[in-house]
């Protein structure tokens, strides 16, 4: 962790499982920002609707994907937070910048003794 308690790197657990901190305010109210973690399975493609991350070239974010039908079987990416805009990419794109699929979140409920003995 760092100086202000946040996590700055992902925990591998073994090769099944990652913990990912979130950051920022695009999950809430669903997740916190700084507070909650998620607990991913990597994997290379598209796997059904849920929560991934995804590397957007600026670093690896969370990202709601939901399949959206029509001919090119294309995806919207959205966040929790509205003030977010959603965006749409094939799976094709999708398939290049997955990294990993949220499998359970982690929520924190006593912060002061997480980051005491985290």
């Amino acid at each position: 962790m760092n100086l202000d308690g946040r996590a700055t790197s992902v925990a591998v657990l073994n090769d099944r499982f990652r913990v990912h901190p979130v950051f920022g305010d695009v999950m809430e109210p669903a997740l916190r920002g700084g507070r909650d973690y998620v607990l991913t399975a990597p994997v290379t493609s598209y796997e059904g609707e849920g929560v991934y991350l995804v590397d957007a070239g600026l670093g690896i974010e969370l990202f709601r994907v939901t399949n959206v039908l029509g001919p090119d079987g294309g995806l919207l990416l959205s966040r929790e937070n509205t003030i977010y805009r959603s965006h749409r990419m094939t799976r094709e794109e999708f398939d290049d910048v997955v990294v990993g699929k949220v499998v359970a979140d982690i929520r924190i409920r006593d912060e002061r003794r997480f980051i005491a003995y985290g």
